[in-house]
Parts: structure tokens; sequence; C-alpha cells
């Protein structure tokens, strides 16, 4: 089986981006087992880190192109690798292979851990985004709180002891003022980090990665036979009638 880990940001153009891209490969494979084939493709020409709605929708279009991509090349399932999961719905209504959300993904697994459930992100303007997301999947009420760390995405590894120790305070207050009974790590160069075990540990409850979460969900969904619902992502009208009018067969 093929499995894609897709940055919709253009990741290689900042410094060491081409080692910390490889370095994710290498993680999201060791996650997915020998069974699988894994790979971590960029957008290129996307945002270099996504803290907004604006960046969020620019990042979309390039990285629909680069799931259709994806899905011509032969891959069996994909990863939209932001944990906003930006344009997830547009990119099901392209390709018909499973494309799983790492938000999405984790807010599933930490509804089933406990009542209720906090994200830990990263800058408050993120903050509404996720309250939304959790909307979108369904798990608004299971959500306590969405707390950020002020900490910008792209200076979360200058100093990790430093972002472990703000995540845990932030995971402290979660559990003890909003009542939390897990925790997820709503960012994914947070995730990349890998100190959820010892997050765990520091807070007693249990914390979500979301790289984990999206691969074993991503996994789960091929192996299974199952993809997304055309009746809740169809193949978008204009491109139907095109595939229709030409005698092609497929979701573009």
């Amino acid at each position: 089986m093929r499995g894609l880990y897709l940055i919709p940001g253009w990741m290689s153009r900042r410094d060491g981006g081409a080692e910390e891209l490889a370095r994710r490969r290498a993680v999201v494979q060791r996650v997915a087992g020998a069974a699988w084939t894994m790979d971590a493709w960029e957008t290129p020409g996307g945002p270099a880190s996504i803290e907004s709605a604006y960046e969020e929708y620019l990042s979309v279009p390039g990285a629909v192109e680069r799931l259709v991509e994806a899905e011509r090349a032969g891959v069996d399932g994909a990863i939209l690798g932001c944990f906003g999961d930006p344009g997830i719905d547009a990119a099901r209504e392209m390709v018909s292979i499973p494309v799983v959300g790492p938000g999405e993904a984790s807010m599933l697994f930490a509804a089933a851990l406990g009542h209720r459930f906090s994200i830990v992100t990263v800058l408050d303007s993120v903050v509404p985004l996720l309250e939304r997301l959790a909307w979108q999947v369904g798990v608004d009420r299971k959500l306590a709180s969405v707390r950020s760390i002020g900490v910008p995405v792209l200076e979360l590894d200058r100093d990790p002891d430093e972002t472990l120790a703000r995540m845990t305070r932030e995971g402290q207050a979660a559990r003890d003022r909003d009542r939390a009974d897990a925790i997820i790590m709503g960012c994914m160069t947070m995730a990349f980090g890998d100190r959820q075990g010892e997050l765990a540990r520091r807070l007693g409850i249990p914390v979500v990665n979301p790289v984990y979460a999206a691969v074993k969900l991503m996994q789960a969904q091929v192996e299974l036979g199952l993809r997304h619902s055309r009746r809740a992502y169809p193949v978008p009208p204009k491109l139907a009638r095109q595939a229709a009018g030409s005698g092609a067969h497929g979701a573009h």
C-alpha cells in the first residue's frame, strides 16, 4: 500500500526545509509500518506556515492539485498535513482515494477517550479556526477548550524544552480549569516533535498526536476498503459533466 503525507505549504523554501521534509517522511513511514510505503510531499507556492484563515485558503488550490496528482500516481490514501484540515472537503470532491485530516482524526480519537477534550495549539489566531473545525467534525459538544502557547509555528523547534513547558502549562490549565479528560497537540510541527508520551506523563491524561491519529485512520480506511461518501462530497458538477461528455470515468 502507498500512502502520502502532503504538506499544504512550501517547506523546502525555508532554511533546513528539505531536511525537515525528509525527516517527516521517515516519521510517517515509522508510524505506518513496513507494510506501507509512505512519502511526504510539499506544495510549491503554498504558505510557509498556516496561522490564519487567510493562509488556510491560500494553501487549498495547490494542495488539491497535488492530491489529484497523487491519486493519478497510484497513491492509495493521503493525509492533508495541516492540523486545521484546510480544504479537506474540496480535496474529497476531487479525488476518490481516502483523504484524512489530522484535526478531524485527532478529534475523533479524543472524543472516544473521555467526556471532554482540549486542544493545545500555537497562537490565539488559530483558536477560532479550530473551534469551527470541531463544529464541522461534529464533536464541539465534547470540546472543553482550545488553548494557545503563544509560539509561532516556525519558532516551535528553536527551544523544544520551552515549547514542551508551555504545552504542559496550557495542558494543566485545560485539565484543571476546563475539565478536559484528554489533550490534542493542535499543530503538526508541534506533533512532529514526538513528545506526546512525555506530555501525557506530566498531565496524567491521554495526549493525542495528530501524526499518529491521521496515519492510523488513513490506514484503517484503506485496509477496510472505505472511502468518503459521494453523497457528502460529490464531484463538482461542471467537472462531472465534462467527464461524462468525454466518456471518462473516475472522480475528475
